[in-house]
């Protein structure tokens, strides 16, 4: 008996010690890094680039107060359709808008876009597509997660670019997440395993006395 639980529990410590580690390292995720050359043209490219540096800016800062001047410059508020990182963070309007920038500049994390690493893809004159990555720093935990930004940029009657549609997704590997489940599952299910053996070991003992 002694042997099966020393088995059983060395697993288990086995199973945890993965699940752990793998825990550990979605922490330190790269994000994307392939990402193909852009399509569109240098002014286009630059006129971009300086939306997305007041984008940055406003998430460096994390100022509330400077919601409303970051929304003006970088989002067409009668076309915007957001999709968070959580499932049911749908997002639409000015003030779709709006609770997306305060809830992050308020309590998401300190995030850093990796403007220089842009891909932008022309749809037509007005209309680009775009992707970019970046990295969140959590306020929580302190932990360190790789994003991706994705969605399509309009131009307005000044030559602006703005968000028209967003997509922010964490760029983790599921790979880490699939691994890590599967020892968690493992884990559980021979520590049940265990328990019951020496339910049973009891039982079988009770009766013989």
């Amino acid at each position: 008996m002694k042997l099966i639980v020393t088995i059983v529990t060395s697993l288990a410590l086995l199973f945890t010690g993965i699940y752990i580690a793998l825990m550990l390292g979605i922490n330190s995720t790269p994000g994307a890094f392939n990402y193909p050359d852009s399509n569109i043209s240098e002014p286009n490219r630059q006129a971009i680039e300086k939306t997305l540096k007041v984008f940055q800016e406003g998430y460096a800062l994390r100022d509330a107060s400077k919601i409303g001047e970051c929304i003006a410059q970088t989002i067409d508020t009668a076309s915007i359709f957001i999709l968070g990182t959580n499932p049911n963070e749908i997002l639409k309007g000015k003030d779709g808008a709006q609770g997306l920038l305060y809830g992050d500049w308020t309590y998401w994390g300190s995030v850093k876009y990796d403007i220089d690493r842009l891909y932008a893809d022309q749809i037509t004159d007005s209309i680009v597509y775009v992707v970019f990555p970046g990295n969140i720093t959590l306020d929580l935990n302190k932990m360190n997660f790789p994003l991706q930004v994705t969605g399509t940029m309009v131009q307005d009657g000044n030559g602006q670019w703005k968000f028209s549609k967003m997509q922010f997704i964490y760029g983790w590997n599921t790979n880490y997440i699939i691994f890590a489940r599967t020892a968690a599952y493992g884990t559980l299910i021979l520590l049940v395993a265990l328990l019951t053996f020496i339910c049973i070991i009891k039982c079988v003992l009770s009766r013989k006395k």
